[in-house]
C-alpha cells in the first residue's frame, strides 16, 4: 500500500513535468517579448523627444548667435526680414512657432508679428534649457524648449521655440504598432501554453486510458483461461450425466450445461471487447451472408417473422465473421425486444439499399423500443436493461464497426420499435 502511495506521488510529479516545462518556456518567452516592447517604447518615445531637443538647440543657437552678432542698439532695428528667412530655413522642418520674451514677458519678437507686444504668464522656471508641452487653441500638442540668452546691453530675455510633434508621434506610433505585436505574440503564446496544457492532458489521459486497457487486457485473458478450464469440465461432466442419470435429473442437469454455455458466451464477449479488434478482408455476398444468419434465427424463434428486403446481390469487401458477429448482435437485440411485447405480430425487418460505394443496412423491429435516456446509454459497455446479459452487445458492435469502417447509429422510441441502420463501405 505505501509502495503504491509513493508510486502514485511520482507519476504525478512526472506527469506535471512536461506542463510545468511547457509553462517556464512560454512564460520566459512571453515575458522577455512584454518587457521588450516596453523597453522598445520607452526608448523610441526618449528618441523622439532627443530629436526635437536637438532641433531646438540647433535653432536657439543660431538665433542667439544672430541677435548677439547684430550689435543692435534697440529691437526695433532688427532686420525682420533676416529674422524670418532664418526661421523659414528649409533645414528647420516642424516649427510651429519662434518667441521671444523680456523679463517681464511681453513679446519682443514672435514669427508672428501680430503678436509682437502682448504680455504673457511665463512659468516661473528654476533652470534653463526648460522642455515641456504645450496645447495650443488649435488643440494641437506641440514641444516647446524655452532658452535663457542674454544680448542688447546684458538684458536676459526667453527665447521660446516650438516645434511640431509629428515627427515623433511617426516614430512613436511605429513603436507602438511593435510593442502591440510584441503584446500579440505574446499573448498568443500564453493561449498556446493553454491549449498546449488541455492537450498534454488529453494525452495523458489517452495514455493512461491505453495502459488501463492493456490491463484490463491482460486481465480478462488470464480470467478467460482460468474460467474456461473449470467451464470445460462443467460442460462435459453435465452431459454424461445427462446421458447416464434418471430422467427427473436431467432438467436440472440441463439448466447447469446452459449456464455454462452462457458463461463462456460472456466470457468471449469479455475478451473482444478488451481486446484489439483484428480485421480479415474478404470478398463476398452480402445478402447471402444475410440468409445465412436468418436462417439459424428463424429455427430459433418461429414466432418471429423475419423479413429479408434485398433486390439483388451486393458483392462487398470486408470481414466476413466481424460483420456477421454484428448482424447477429443486433439480430439478438431486436428478438429480445420484441418478445418482450404483447404484439401479435413480432417483426423484424432487414433492409439492404446500394448507395453508390455504400449499402445501407436497416435492421427494425416493433419491439418495446427504448427512451431517451436508456437510448444515450445503449452503447456504453456494461449497461443493459436485461436480467441476464453482459451489457457488452452494443458496445461490441460498436468497436466492431468502428474497425471497420462501418457507420452505426441507432434510433428508437419507447413502445413503437427501433431502427439500428449500419452504412457499409463497398471496399474496406
Amino acid at each position: 500500500m505505501k509502495n503504491l502511495k509513493i508510486y502514485n506521488l511520482l507519476s504525478k510529479y512526472i506527469n506535471f513535468w512536461p506542463v510545468l516545462i511547457l509553462w517556464i518556456v512560454v512564460l520566459i518567452s512571453s515575458a522577455t517579448l512584454i518587457i521588450s516592447a516596453i523597453f522598445t517604447y520607452q526608448n523610441t518615445k526618449k528618441a523622439g523627444e532627443d530629436t526635437l531637443k536637438m532641433q531646438a538647440m540647433g535653432i536657439a543657437i543660431t538665433l542667439q548667435s544672430f541677435l548677439q552678432s547684430a550689435e543692435l542698439e534697440n529691437l526695433s532695428d532688427l532686420d525682420y526680414g533676416i529674422f524670418f528667412d532664418i526661421i523659414l530655413n528649409e533645414e528647420w522642418e516642424g516649427i510651429a512657432f519662434i518667441s521671444l520674451y523680456d523679463e517681464n514677458g511681453y513679446i519682443v519678437l514672435h514669427s508672428n508679428p501680430e503678436l509682437i507686444g502682448r504680455k504673457v504668464e511665463l512659468e516661473k522656471v528654476s533652470s534653463y534649457p526648460y522642455y515641456h508641452y504645450l496645447i495650443l487653441k488649435t488643440l494641437e500638442k506641440v514641444f516647446v524648449a524655452d532658452f535663457k540668452i542674454t544680448f542688447f546691453r546684458n538684458h536676459f530675455y526667453i527665447l521660446r521655440i516650438a516645434l511640431h510633434t509629428y515627427p515623433a508621434e511617426k516614430m512613436l506610433k511605429k513603436a507602438k504598432i511593435f510593442a502591440g505585436i510584441k503584446a500579440g505574440v505574446a499573448t498568443g503564446l500564453i493561449l498556446f501554453g493553454i491549449l498546449a496544457t488541455f492537450i498534454i492532458k488529453k494525452v495523458e489521459k489517452i495514455q493512461l486510458r491505453f495502459k488501463e486497457l492493456e490491463s484490463i487486457s491482460l486481465m480478462t485473458k488470464i480470467l478467460a483461461h482460468e474460467i474456461r478450464n473449470p467451464l470445460g469440465s462443467i460442460k462435459g461432466f453435465s452431459q454424461y450425466l445427462i446421458r447416464k442419470v434418471d430422467e427427473k435429473f436431467k432438467e436440472p442437469l440441463k439448466i447447469i450445461f446452459k449456464e455454462a454455455l452462457r458463461i463462456e458466451r460472456l466470457t468471449d464477449e469479455l475478451l473482444l471487447y478488451t481486446n484489439p479488434v483484428r480485421v480479415s478482408v474478404n470478398d463476398f455476398f452480402l445478402n447471402e451472408l444475410l440468409e445465412e444468419v436468418l436462417i439459424g434465427f428463424k429455427n430459433s424463434y418461429p414466432e418471429v417473422i423475419f423479413r429479408l428486403n434485398c433486390d439483388c446481390k451486393i458483392r462487398i469487401r470486408c470481414d466476413r465473421d466481424k460483420l456477421k458477429e454484428v448482424i447477429i448482435n443486433l439480430l439478438q437485440n431486436a428478438v429480445d425486444a420484441v418478445l418482450e411485447t404483447s404484439k401479435v405480430q413480432k417483426i423484424i425487418e432487414l433492409n439492404v439499399e446500394k448507395r453508390e460505394n455504400k449499402i445501407k443496412l436497416e435492421i427494425v423491429d416493433n419491439g418495446i423500443g427504448m427512451d431517451e435516456k436508456t437510448l444515450v446509454k445503449a452503447t456504453e459497455p456494461f449497461f443493459t436493461t436485461k436480467s441476464k446479459g453482459s451489457g457488452l452487445g452494443l458496445a461490441i458492435v460498436k468497436k466492431i464497426c468502428e474497425a471497420l469502417n462501418i457507420e452505426f447509429e441507432i434510433d428508437s422510441k419507447k413502445g413503437e420499435g427501433t431502427r439500428v441502420c449500419l452504412i457499409i463501405p463497398e471496399s474496406l
